[in-house]
């Protein structure tokens, strides 16, 4: 009877196997990055899309109304509907306009603060309002479960802390303005209306809502909901300040300017330069070195 011999099984060494899992772990760690800078890009396609988006919904409304919305409309320190709603029937949202109540019913329903159980189709998340960058919930709960935004209005520029209802903070979008683009002699390409602001708990940034404002709590008016004037703590990007204008996106954020064209700003760049931008008629022409 013939003896079958088996040929010998190949196998890993124990040394052969550690140096795979080692060239496995540097490729994974060379691809990483590439992978987060492809994913970055296409992040700043899109945020950059929505505010592009948002600036020619912001000029159907010009063409519409004859002016631009207002930050919000509110008489006092009270909610009143925001430039997001404004805006619906122009970003394909017409059905929602109405759902809501703008044309019809008062933002919180006569409440102060405003409460979203009231009216529940306010807490209706929307893509376009959102950076891709920032992952954070649907639902702002430092802004009373109203949805997230990471889009507010420049309101302007102002030299003092203090907010009084009606005040014009020399932007575009403001408590109940009222401006047309004649109104800004600086130039429609030289001044700013929506800048992104981004959430974060941990550095206290608190994003926006596109609904509207919701009125007095704590002391305070939270005109931030929607809009925010640029002074010397908030013109900084990415700056300490709550309502400070910042992103996700490195070393900067994307603005809107009123001729409805989009441009990345530097963190750390010039404080005056975002404060003559801000400005809708303060005769500061600004170059495009930001």
């Amino acid at each position: 009877m013939k003896r079958i011999h088996s040929k010998p099984h190949s196998a890993f060494t124990l040394i052969e196997l550690l140096v795979v899992i080692a060239i496995i772990t540097v490729l994974i760690g060379l691809l990483l990055p590439a992978i987060q800078k492809v994913r970055e890009a296409a992040n700043r396609i899109q945020c950059s899309n929505n505010l592009k988006q948002i600036g020619l919904a912001l000029h159907l409304y010009v063409d519409t109304v004859g002016r631009f919305p207002s930050g919000y409309e509110a008489m006092n320190t009270n909610p009143g509907w925001g430039w997001g709603s404004a805006i619906l029937p122009f970003v394909e949202q017409g059905p929602l306009y109405n759902t809501v109540g703008v044309p019809t019913r008062r933002f919180g329903d006569g409440q102060n603060p405003a409460a979203p159980d009231t009216n529940p189709p306010t807490q209706t998340p929307l893509r376009l309002f959102r950076c891709p960058s920032n992952a954070a919930p649907d639902l702002n709960d430092v802004r009373l479960n109203f949805p997230m935004s990471n889009y507010r209005a420049v309101a302007g520029a102002l030299d003092y802390p203090i907010f009084f209802a009606n005040i014009d903070m020399g932007g575009v979008m403001f408590q109940n303005s009222k401006v047309r683009i004649m109104d800004i002699t600086d130039g429609t390409s030289n001044t700013l209306i929506i800048g992104e602001c981004v959430f974060d708990k941990v550095v206290d940034k608190r994003a926006a809502i596109w609904p509207g404002m919701t009125g007095l709590r704590d002391g305070s008016v939270w005109i931030s909901d929607v809009m925010w004037w640029v002074d010397n703590d908030s013109a900084r990007i990415n700056g300490p300040a709550p309502q400070a204008f910042s992103s996700r996106h490195p070393g900067g954020a994307f603005f809107a300017f009123c001729d409805g064209s989009v441009r990345f700003f530097v963190e750390g760049g010039d404080i005056q330069n975002l404060k003559w931008l801000a400005g809708r008629n303060d005769g500061h022409i600004v170059n495009n070195d930001f």
